[in-house]
């Protein structure tokens, strides 16, 4: 398949269609329409960042509305085409030495993360909108976000909530149109209670952030080309405050009085490890485990539209349900019937409720899926969605084990959190061991007495009556700790060899592109040469490898971003999880490995894993669900696309609990501390870490990347246990784990990450190798643990497109 016909599909099967009274969509041939919003001319197909898309546009939404059929009313065609026109290019001005100084000094994040709000929309005139009104009864309001990013946390007001501008242009069409489409081109989830007020909103299409073929794939949906299929892989509140996180994140970095810190919980900074600051940021899941859906199914309280909701233009049936018992686990099938007259894919979603156990749980956990092919109508397909024994077990802190815990666990099967039938019962009578941990991550016990987790223990779930398979489960093998393989010891390499090698090559700075290029790439030995080159054909310095050729040592190439190699601008993480399709998550996988081929790039620093806590978190456009089950599916099935069919590594990322952009990496200009991301030990692990853990085991990655922030006092890149304990010893993970692109000056120092079990710093240079030697003179890092991070990166280099020793 060429690779924009790919790209437009994936926005056609990932599109959420979340109300369409009467029929409205899809329109008939020849449907007028009058378009509002400056995004049906200045569409949003990307985000900023490291997750930005490097390719382009080529049509507007408006555009390629017209091309299909749709007949645009004129004189506002002409309105908006003049306003956007004369609109000022208000980006930042930058100065050339400036940027160099903010570079040098680390400063570069300060500007590099500030917040930019939305574009402001405008008001049509009467003339305009009279002559509009009598062109045409439907209107199609377009609404687009582009605001956030990398290091920059959305805003409340004027952004999840409509600014005053956008507020008037909605009681503008809809105080003068029968029919509205609200189409929403956003980079995260805005508020949508204001919906319910007008009731000529008959149709809201969820667009995300599309890509280059998101116009086109838009048109094909509004004209019934191409019918919706995808699911919310996100919760949509009534209100920002019904999110369990709403006043436990920290998004305004222009006013730093609203920063949470450890004196917002009664905590003692110093005791967190945090000293010298002036402020020292913290984020505190407060929520626990009751992320997203867990926490409205299980508290009762009523979303606006729930996880895993999703209209057609056609219906479905489920026509049947049997559940069969194996060794392994369950398996449910279903036979989905299309009863409606358009052909179209139905989601089957089975959800987990554990009821009478110990540990408390939510009322649901999403545990499978399956889509199905397109069926006309009167057409069936079976489907069957098997779920390992394994999955019905919690983490218990008390026992650091996995445990699948006496009680009854019901399995739900429906096309919603919301919407269940019950599939099977199967009764566990006593505890079953799944595996044996040791506590890691867990808080620090200057907090445990002084702070209070979301919890709730009675619950009752009502299942739906009827006859259904009811089995017992009465013994499971327990998982045995995965066997590591022995790294290649590295021969007859120096200290300041092996310390060059922990490192990237470059001058030491995250933004080298903007540096002077006075700062030397590595450091000389005693020939007065360097120690290491690039000998990469593509790589930059900064995104690069030493080499050593003459020891057979290459370069390898890392390269951003989720979305976009500098080829085909792809639909982001948060609208692709929406698909809900497993084969065409594979296929965008190996379309971009072979864009990274193409470039020579070695490692992609892709898929971004982490979890929508907050609905104002930055990059959740490049983030894929709330659901770590679906959030792991999504980035294996990438993984695998990519891995299995180039020469190319994935680097999953952000490694770990890196849900606020905010003070991430903290601000060395303005001596702040970095982020403390303070949650249980049983939260990161069934939740924050779930997806890592699903990558590692099930889709063989080579390479991970750690995250800038602390968790519960620790930098994840200095933490033995996240780094060591649980991601090698329990996991089995054998691969090279390497830092966020950090310039350490606020960040974990060289060293300390050596020794916690990162193998590579990033971008590291000469900087942070004085900082691995004085680490070694110190006793920090021995010569041993860079010997086995140098072994490591070795043994991942052959399996990439250049190989080495």
């Amino acid at each position: 398949m060429e690779k924009r016909e790919l790209a437009r599909i994936l926005v056609e099967q990932s599109a959420v269609l979340l109300k369409n009274e009467g029929g409205t969509l899809p329109f008939p041939a020849g449907q007028k329409a009058a378009f509002f919003g400056r995004g049906q001319l200045c569409t949003v197909f990307s985000g900023s960042g490291s997750g930005a898309s490097r390719g382009e546009c080529r049509e507007t939404f408006l555009s390629a509305c017209e091309d299909r059929g749709i007949l645009a009313e004129p004189g506002l065609k002409a309105f908006y085409s003049e306003y956007i026109s004369a609109e000022p290019n208000d980006g930042p001005e930058l100065d050339a030495e400036a940027i160099r100084a903010s570079v040098a000094c680390g400063d570069m994040y300060e500007i590099f993360g500030k917040y930019h709000p939305p574009r402001p929309e405008c008001g049509v005139p009467q003339e305009r909108l009279s002559d509009a009104v009598a062109f045409t009864d439907t209107a199609i309001l377009i609404l687009s976000r582009e605001s956030g990013g990398e290091e920059c946390d959305r805003h409340l007001e004027d952004d999840y909530l409509l600014t005053p501008p956008e507020q008037d242009l909605v009681a503008q069409v809809c105080g003068n149109f029968r029919r509205v489409v609200l189409v929403l081109n956003i980079n995260g989830l805005i508020d949508l209670a204001w919906t319910e007020r007008y009731p000529s909103i008959r149709s809201i299409l969820f667009l995300g952030l599309c890509g280059e073929e998101g116009p086109a794939a838009l048109a094909n949906l509004l004209t019934g080309w191409a019918n919706p299929s995808g699911k919310l892989a996100v919760t949509i509140a009534s209100h920002f405050e019904d999110y369990p996180s709403a006043e436990h994140f920290s998004w305004d970095k222009e006013h730093p009085e609203t920063l949470l810190t450890y004196v917002s919980y009664g905590l003692d900074a110093a005791a967190n490890g945090s000293v010298g600051f002036v402020k020292s940021p913290v984020t505190v899941y407060w929520e626990g485990v009751y992320n997203g859906y867990r926490y409205f199914d299980t508290f009762g309280k009523e979303p606006l539209y729930p996880f895993g909701f999703g209209l057609s233009y056609t219906s479905f049936d489920i026509a049947s349900i049997d559940s069969i018992r194996s060794e392994d686990g369950l398996t449910v099938s279903v036979c989905v019937e299309n009863t409606g007259g358009t052909a179209g894919r139905e989601v089957v979603q089975l959800y987990l409720s554990a009821l009478g156990t110990t540990s408390e749980r939510p009322a649901r956990e999403l545990k499978g899926f399956a889509k199905t092919p397109l069926l006309a109508p009167g057409e069936n397909a079976s489907l069957e969605i098997s779920i390992p024994w394994r999955e019905l077990a919690c983490y218990s802190e008390e026992q650091a084990a996995w445990v699948i815990e006496a009680g009854q666990y019901a399995f739900f099967i429906g096309t919603s959190s919301r919407t269940l039938t019950l599939a099977a019962v199967v009764d566990v009578d006593h505890d079953l061991l799944v595996r044996q941990c040791r506590n890691r991550l867990g808080l620090r016990a200057c907090n445990r007495s002084k702070l209070k987790f979301l919890h709730r223990r009675s619950r009752q779930i009502e299942h739906t009556e009827g006859s259904v398979p009811h089995f017992i489960l009465d013994f499971i093998a327990p998982e045995t700790a995965p066997a590591l393989s022995a790294s290649p010891v590295p021969k007859n390499l120096t200290l300041e060899e092996l310390a060059s090698l922990c490192v990237g090559f470059g001058p030491g700075i995250p933004f080298s592109a903007f540096s002077d290029g006075e700062n030397p790439s590595a450091i000389q030995g005693p020939n007065g040469r360097p120690l290491t080159v690039s000998d990469h054909p593509a790589g930059v310095p900064g995104y690069v490898s030493p080499a050593m050729p003459e020891r057979g040592i290459h370069s390898i190439y890392y390269k951003d971003g989720p979305s976009s190699v500098e080829g085909v601008a792809w639909p982001t993480a948060m609208l692709l999880a929406c698909s809900f399709d497993r084969e065409l998550w594979r296929a965008f996988g190996d379309a971009i490995g072979g864009e990274c081929q193409d470039r020579q790039v070695d490692v992609w620093l892709a898929p971004a894993v982490n979890l929508h806590r907050n609905p104002l978190c930055g990059r959740n456009f490049e983030y894929f669900s709330e659901d770590p089950f679906l959030t792991g599916v999504c980035a294996c099935e990438i993984t695998g696309g990519v891995q299995e069919n180039h020469p190319v590594l994935v680097c999953p990322k952000h490694f770990a609990v890196n849900e606020q952009e905010t003070f991430r990496r903290g601000s060395s200009k303005r001596q702040y501390d970095a982020a403390d991301s303070i949650l249980t030990e049983r939260t990161a692990r069934e939740l924050y870490l779930k997806p890592f853990e699903m990558l590692v085991k099930e889709a063989g990655i080579a390479c991970i990347m750690t995250s800038f922030n602390k968790i519960n006092g620790t930098f994840a890149g200095g933490s033995k246990d996240l780094c060591t304990h649980v991601l090698r010893e329990e996991w089995g993970f054998d691969g090279v784990v390497v830092t966020d692109w950090g310039d350490m000056d606020i960040v974990v120092d060289g060293g300390d990450a050596i020794a916690a079990g990162n193998d590579v710093v990033m971008p590291g240079g000469p900087p942070v190798i004085a900082q691995i030697l004085r680490a070694y003179q110190e006793g920090h890092v021995t010569m041993e643990q860079l010997e086995i991070a140098v072994g490591r990166l070795l043994r991942t280099l052959r399996k990439t497109t250049r190989r080495s020793l």
